[in-house]
């Protein structure tokens, strides 16, 4: 699907605007991201969005993205803020909750 959506925006010189609770799938074909949690954003290219630091200060809570090796983000934030987003797994929901 998103390889159908890339074509498409590229063929028909179209932006698109996609919501997604794991950018995984779509990582390689994003260009711009616009990521909100907390009340907050952040917006720029992927790279330079989803990272700790930027998810840090997003989430209001030490965030850490992990890379695996296949390039799939990982999100893994401090436990504390679960019980804000009603959550008790650890895990903050951001490119990719399920790993």
């Amino acid at each position: 699907m998103a390889a159908l959506i890339a074509r498409i925006r590229r063929d028909e010189g179209v932006t698109v605007v996609m919501v997604a609770h794991d950018v995984n799938p779509i990582l390689r074909h994003l260009d711009r991201v616009v990521y909100l949690a907390g009340g907050r954003a952040a917006i720029g290219r992927p790279a330079d969005v989803i990272t700790g630091p930027q998810l840090s200060r997003l989430y209001g809570t030490s965030v850490e993205v992990l890379t695996t090796s296949d390039g799939r983000l990982v999100v893994v934030g401090s436990a504390e803020r679960d019980s804000v987003h009603g959550h008790g797994s650890g895990a903050l929901h951001g490119p990719s909750a399920r790993g």
